[in-house]
């Protein structure tokens, strides 16, 4: 109850729990005059905890227009004291542990993901919603209505700008695409010119753009727009051959483009491995690989494929010094995977305990609106999708954290990844 109220409410939570102005229980007869605001349980931490049972059970109710995922919508009043019959700290927990996903451990894709479409947010019609933000704002009123003044958030809407990179290059080796390009022109072949550029050094490679991208995020710098900002790059650190990884992260190349990343004032991460998706202990081989690069700590992560693939791989990533990660968005569709739209601290509910590792969740993904396998939005779907998601944080004060892949920078027939991520930034700085 103290985690989901403090998710709430912040900083309030503590006095407020010390003071005992807002109490998780049932009200006993004759409640004295000054009781403070009570929301009783649903039994969501009874005998079928952590089981199916505990689940909720479409259609969910309303409680004054918001979805409430235990207990049932009423409010009345005893003396001065409110009773709310909405369990909002229990419908709050479930939402940002992914308690869901701890229950529902069968239910997986083929890279171990759990499915954002198979997700109660999803089905019951809310994942566009940061639900947990409007509990926030319905516990402040309730407050309010018994005369406790609770302190909403002050910070104006904050973005936060990451950049995977799952490949560095799409000619790693230009003697090898020479040879590729001379053995095409003898057989007869077709060659691309823009491969033969790059193999003689006339041209550069189609995913080296991270000019591009940096100046494209430096155009919504607090200075010149006035949207507090900050760009992450995340990379990967791999063995040599390890799945899904197109670069040795040690290579000439990886080296120039993260110093040019570092000058650029934007921040680095790890890109723990699709492998270290799977064996989580090997995040921490990877953060000092990529430390040694760097030559400085690191201390951010996000998983490659947003494949964090159990709630208690956590623990993995805390051993490994990362207090600061932005995984948990869905791949196939867009939303507020936690139900909310600021950072949180993340919380392990089996152990009961703080995994010591503060979330910034992620909203949207390039490839989450464009591919056939997700969302498989056109431009016009995609930038209304966009500008609702960035509305609803805009909405709450939050952290609107946009994917945006340097792959997706590249001029491809038929993409408007690169044109909708102009248009986004533009979006954020019009206000």
């Amino acid at each position: 109850m103290d985690y989901a109220l403090r998710v709430l409410l912040g900083g309030d939570s503590v006095e407020l729990l010390q003071c005992r102005k807002v109490l998780y229980q049932r009200p006993h007869d004759g409640l004295a005059a000054d009781a403070g605001l009570y929301v009783v349980p649903s039994g969501f931490w009874g005998e079928t905890y952590a089981t199916r049972a505990s689940l909720p059970r479409l259609p969910l109710q309303e409680i004054q227009g918001v979805p409430i995922l235990f207990g049932t919508p009423h409010i009345r009043r005893v003396g001065d004291a409110l009773v709310i019959d909405a369990d909002i700290i229990a419908s709050t927990f479930f939402l940002v542990t992914r308690y869901e996903e701890i229950v529902r451990r069968d239910v997986r894709d083929e890279h171990g993901r759990f499915p954002g479409k198979e997700s109660l947010p999803y089905r019951a019609g809310f994942l566009h919603r940061p639900i947990v933000e409007e509990y926030a704002g319905l516990l402040r009123k309730w407050l309010r209505e018994i005369g406790i003044e609770c302190r909403g958030r002050t910070e104006p809407l904050r973005v936060l700008l990451t950049h995977d990179v799952d490949n560095l290059r799409e000619y790693p080796n230009r003697l090898r695409c020479l040879a590729g390009a001379l053995k095409s022109r003898l057989l007869g072949r077709r060659t691309s010119s823009h491969a033969l550029s790059v193999a003689l050094a006339l041209g550069k490679d189609p995913l080296d753009t991270f000019d591009q991208i940096i100046a494209s995020d430096v155009s919504l710098r607090p200075d010149l727009a006035g949207v507090p900002s900050e760009s992450v790059y995340f990379f990967m650190a791999a063995d040599r051959g390890s799945p899904r990884c197109g670069y040795d992260v040690r290579s000439s190349p990886a080296r120039t483009t993260i110093k040019t990343v570092c000058q650029s004032g934007a921040t680095v991460g790890l890109h723990a491995s699709y492998a270290a998706g799977m064996d989580p202990e090997l995040i921490s081989k990877e953060k000092a690989r990529l430390e040694e690069v760097c030559g400085f700590p690191i201390r951010r992560n996000r998983h490659h494929y947003l494949a964090w693939r159990e709630v208690e791989d956590g623990w993995a990533l805390a051993r490994a010094g990362i207090d600061w990660d932005s995984t948990l968005g869905y791949a196939d569709a867009a939303g507020f995977r936690l139900g909310v739209c600021h950072p949180i601290p993340l919380f392990d509910p089996i152990r009961m305990r703080l995994f010591g590792i503060e979330e910034h969740p992620l909203v949207v993904m390039d490839g989450t609106l464009s591919d056939p396998r997700y969302m498989g939005l056109g431009e016009t779907e995609a930038t209304v999708c966009c500008k609702r998601l960035l509305d609803e944080t805009r909405q709450f004060e939050g952290e609107f954290v946009v994917l945006w892949h340097n792959s997706s920078f590249r001029s491809r027939p038929g993409s408007y990844l690169q044109r909708l991520y102009v248009r986004l930034l533009a979006e954020l700085a019009s206000g």
